[in-house]
């Protein structure tokens, strides 16, 4: 049976490598608003460090939660479309 130590534990090691939602977005190379319409979406899980009594200071992303949304995202490959004209 898990201890409370061991569950804080668990937070701690998640927010050890955690980042701030504008990290996230300079290493994903999109905008910081998508990095949060990500967070609104619940597509990012989040922490909250601190009392988070101004707007979005505290707000942590863990990279496990990165790396679960990268490996959840599909890319559909498209193949290149070649153009060929036909002489007459």
């Amino acid at each position: 049976m898990p201890t409370p130590n061991d569950e804080l534990a668990a937070e701690l090691a998640q927010l050890k490598g955690a980042l701030k939602p504008a990290e996230v977005a300079e290493l994903l190379e999109v905008h910081p608003a998508t990095v949060y319409r990500l967070i609104a979406s619940g597509q990012l899980e989040t922490v909250q460090v601190g009392s988070g009594t101004k707007r979005r200071t505290g707000l942590k992303v863990p990279q496990s939660s990165v790396v679960s949304y990268l490996r959840g995202a599909r890319v559909t490959p498209t193949l290149p479309t070649t153009h060929v004209e036909e002489v007459a």
